[in-house]
């Protein structure tokens, strides 16, 4: 779980209690902050993260999964994504696209 930040955002601020809070209680998942500063900009951008404090879920062997903006307003739902992912619930069978050549066979 990644939270995008920057020290003079007052959004991030808020939130940084709460980010720690769920990293507390869920030991077993890694919890990074990338804070947003001019010498890595080129990593904010090219992650395209629209606006602060935003948030990216990756998944073992799946990679990114979701990314949302996680102010206040929208936090409860990185809490209810992370539960989700973390109870094995997210159906990630759903979202890979299945092979063109599987996708001929089964229509003849």
């Amino acid at each position: 779980v990644v939270r995008f930040f920057a020290t003079w955002c007052k959004a991030c601020k808020a939130i940084q209690p709460s980010f720690y809070r769920m990293a507390a209680l869920y030991p077993h998942i890694t919890f990074v902050e990338v804070p947003v500063t001019n010498h890595n900009a080129n990593l904010h951008q090219g992650l395209e993260v629209p606006s602060l404090p935003y948030g990216h879920i990756y998944y073992p062997d799946a990679g990114l999964v979701e990314e949302m903006k996680i102010s206040k307003k929208y936090f409860a739902g990185l809490v209810k994504k992370v539960r989700w992912y973390d109870s094995g619930l997210c159906g990630l069978d759903e979202f890979v696209p299945e092979d063109s050549d599987d996708a001929a066979e089964k229509e003849n």
